[in-house]
């Protein structure tokens, strides 16, 4: 029995993402952070990739794509070989922006062979997740937004 926890615990933590203790470092400018962070974010796998980014000095915005939803109703009356049909479509953007003043934390966890960086906001909770094969561009792209946020605006000050 006793094998069986022991067993039970090894698989369960190799399972785990494990956190990577990281510091950020200075950055050179906000074109370099901007460049960085674009290229991290564009280098993902492609199910995580957005299809549209926008790094500006204040935020990431993010293009998820499209939510399409269709609704079709028809009639046929056989008497008349009529057939009546109404079609509603609707399309809407998903978009997403994550403002470097609202940014509050960022941690890098490890899993497999992937380095993943969360986005934490104000109320200590994850907002995205992002991910790369490379400790060298995960740090990188840590220094880059802790850069952007560092240099960004507060909340209501122009």
């Amino acid at each position: 029995m006793k094998k069986w926890f022991v067993f039970l615990v090894l698989l369960l933590t190799g399972c785990a993402a494990k956190q990577v203790p990281y510091s950020p470092s200075d950055m050179v400018t906000k074109e370099v952070a901007a460049s960085v962070i674009e290229q991290v974010v564009m280098e993902q796998p492609l199910k995580f990739r957005p299809e549209g980014l926008v790094v500006t000095s204040s935020y990431i915005g993010l293009s998820e794509g499209h939510d399409s939803k269709v609704v079709a109703v028809s009639n046929y009356n056989g008497a008349s070989d009529l057939l009546l049909s109404s079609a509603n479509v609707s399309l809407s953007d998903i978009n997403s922006r994550y403002y470097f003043n609202s940014i509050s934390d960022f941690e890098l966890y490890s899993k497999r062979d992937w380095f993943i960086i969360q986005l934490k906001n104000d109320e200590q909770r994850v907002v995205k997740h992002f991910y790369t094969r490379s400790l060298e561009k995960a740090q990188r792209f840590i220094d880059s937004i802790n850069y952007m946020k560092i240099s960004a605006k507060p909340f209501g000050v122009e």
